[in-house]
């Protein structure tokens, strides 16, 4: 062997382990990055939730005055989900009747708050 082919192997070996090396680092970069966006994506998507919530709250209080507290929510519950499927977000029950819930809860506050000045 000649000095010349064992320069020549040692640099082919040193730019594979680059290469590795370097995929390896994009590999966790990629990694990394699809957790933020997942973290990103459900925090966005919780706010949105949110807010059709309470969207969905005061429809029902407005739309469905002379409905009795079952068919309000039923009606709110039906509200969210058209919205959640037209923002493409996907929803339990149980997420949809907290949010509602929750809008419910801060609308009373606001209420008693009013009623108490």
């Amino acid at each position: 062997m000649t000095i010349q082919s064992l320069v020549n192997s040692a640099l082919l070996l040193l730019l594979q382990i680059a290469v590795v090396s370097g995929l390896i680092l994009l590999k966790r970069w990629k990694l990394q990055m699809e957790a933020y966006y997942a973290k990103q994506t459900t925090v966005q998507q919780r706010e949105l939730l949110a807010l059709v919530g309470n969207e969905a709250f005061h429809y029902a209080e407005q739309v469905f005055a002379q409905h009795d507290g079952p068919a309000k929510l039923n009606e709110a519950v039906k509200y969210v989900l058209d919205r959640a499927t037209s923002h493409r977000l996907q929803v339990t029950y149980p997420e949809v009747r907290a949010v509602i819930e929750k809008a419910w809860a801060e609308f009373e506050i606001q209420k008693s708050q009013k009623q108490a000045a």
